[in-house]
Order: C-alpha cells, then sequence, then structure tokens
C-alpha cells in the first residue's frame, strides 16, 4: 500500500523534469517597435536627415500639381529615423482655394486667398504650412496651431 504512492509520486517528478528541458540552438529574434512620433511638411523632397520645415508658400491661381512632401519621423529604441511618407500621409487644407489631389499634390482654384496646408498619419498631424493663393502668403493671417498628438 505504501509503494503505490510513493512510485506515483516519483513517476510525477520524472515526468515533470523531463518536461521542462529544452535545447534551442538560436535566439529567438524579437521585433523592435518603430514608432511615428512627428510630421514635417518640407517644401523639397526629405532626405533621411530631418527637413527643414516649409515656411509659408505662394500658390498661383490655377496651378495644378503643386507639390509639398511629408516626411516622418520614426523612434525605435530612441533611434530617430526620418522617410518620406508623402504618398501615404492625408493632407488636408482648411477651405476650398486648394484642392488635396493626395501624396502632396494640390491643384488651385480661380479664387485669391489664404489657406492652412496639415499632413495626418494616424493620430499624429504636422505644424500647418500657410499658403497664399494668388497672393503673397505676407499678407495672410497665421494658421492655427495644430493639435497635440
Amino acid at each position: 500500500m505504501v509503494i503505490a504512492p510513493v512510485l506515483a509520486f516519483v513517476m510525477t517528478a520524472l515526468l515533470l523534469s523531463c518536461g521542462s528541458s529544452s535545447t534551442s540552438s538560436a535566439p529567438v529574434a524579437t521585433a523592435t517597435p518603430i514608432t511615428l512620433i512627428a510630421i514635417r511638411i518640407c517644401g523639397q523632397l526629405p532626405s533621411s536627415a530631418a527637413c527643414t520645415p516649409s515656411g509659408p508658400v505662394q500658390i498661383p491661381l490655377g496651378a495644378q500639381d503643386y507639390q509639398l512632401w511629408a516626411q516622418g519621423q520614426f523612434s525605435s529604441n530612441g533611434v530617430n529615423s526620418f522617410s518620406n511618407i508623402s504618398a501615404s500621409a492625408t493632407w488636408f487644407v482648411d477651405n476650398n482655394l486648394l484642392f488635396a489631389d493626395g501624396a502632396g499634390y494640390f491643384n488651385a482654384g480661380p479664387t485669391k486667398g489664404c489657406t492652412c496646408i496639415t499632413a495626418a498619419s494616424g493620430s499624429i498631424i504636422s505644424a500647418p504650412v500657410l499658403a497664399g493663393v494668388g497672393k503673397s502668403p505676407s499678407a495672410c493671417p497665421t494658421c492655427a496651431p495644430s493639435p497635440p498628438s
């Protein structure tokens, strides 16, 4: 009678010790998260370094395919990198003086005035760029700041 419980205990201990060993020859790779932390609107095609954000722009009346670029700033383990995200960004203008065609292209209508342009990806929104349509942007009021991301 005493042998059966002892034998059950020994068998359980042996099974548990056999199941807990593992042989792994290589470390398992883990993904490093890359996070978009900022967007800049640039007046020229951005490189792999931070672009200088665009200042106010003047867009002629009737202009077709006026282009700006969106540069994303990404962080991974504290290391920043930059990439052109113009094609994937969502572009906004705050009135109907310009029409956003996507990828950073804008078409101007026949009306003079002022507008503000922003680019967004997810919840990250760029600082606005002031645009004078058919007029100098110096004659335009400043843009309201973008909401915090």
